[in-house]
């Protein structure tokens, strides 16, 4: 009987260890995939970038004001690696926060070893493709996956570029988000990523590099001319400064500072 009995406390203290210990292995893995927010993170030792070059690669959509504050951080510090064309632009009236100024990438000429690419996945409204195509709010995650994937085929990168930003909007939670950043949001779509790649890994941030609110009420032509009296901007401008030299590793040399 004693006998019977110190077996069954035995079988229940293992079966109490093996499910503690799998218990606190999920809290592990999940604390480790989770990213902090506002930052970029090295997640890959992987270049993506052609041989000699580093890249650096935006998601975002036309009424996005996440990207519309990011988007004077991204010029502010590419400014001295090429030259942009771009359209003076407002995000989604409709969208909170509304109507923050921002700029419309449409072109970048490298001068130097940086070479930048951005999708915007989405319309203006949040209701159809870039180009149009409607979109029901239940499909926008993916569809834009499948948009951005296309997209950055068409611009002749990696697919590992796509499937990583897909990856970390819509699997990898953001800690005090408690959700990946595009289910985050509401309806959840792919909202916004920057991923920087080259010889010294690929690094990626998936939330606001800038609160957009600090905008509110600017035209997009004040903040064009008065970029140094931001002082987010600045600090966004160097977070992308700092990744990129992350990312050169040897071609660091090359990268103004």
């Amino acid at each position: 009987m004693n006998r019977s009995r110190a077996i069954a406390i035995a079988v229940v203290i293992v079966v109490v260890v093996g499910f503690l210990s799998l218990y606190i292995s999920k809290i592990y893995v999940t604390n480790a995939q989770s990213i902090p927010p506002g930052q970029f993170v090295k997640v890959s030792n992987q270049d993506l970038a052609p041989k000699g070059k580093i890249i650096i690669v935006e998601q975002s959509w036309i009424g996005c004001p996440v990207g519309a504050a990011a988007s004077w951080s991204i010029y502010d510090a590419l400014k001295n690696y090429g030259n942009f064309s771009y359209q003076l632009h407002y995000s989604d009236p409709l969208h909170s926060p509304a109507s923050i100024p921002g700029l419309i990438f449409t072109q970048f000429n490298s001068t130097s070893v940086v070479q930048f690419y951005v999708a915007y996945v989405y319309n203006e409204y949040l209701n159809a493709s870039y180009n149009g195509t409607p979109i029901p709010q239940g499909q926008l995650v993916h569809a834009g996956e499948q948009i951005l994937e296309h997209e950055y085929s068409e611009m002749g990168l990696s697919p590992q570029v796509a499937q990583l930003v897909i990856k970390y909007e819509t699997q990898v939670p953001v800690i005090s988000y408690g959700k990946p950043s595009a289910l985050y949001v509401n309806p959840p779509h792919l909202n916004f990523a920057i991923l920087i790649s080259g010889p010294g890994g690929t690094y990626i941030v998936t939330t606001p590099i800038v609160n957009p609110n600090i905008l509110s009420g600017y035209s997009p032509q004040y903040v064009l001319t008065h970029i140094d009296q931001f002082p987010q901007l600045i600090q966004g401008a160097q977070l992308i400064q700092n990744a990129t030299l992350g990312a050169a590793g040897p071609l660091a040399s090359q990268c103004p500072t």
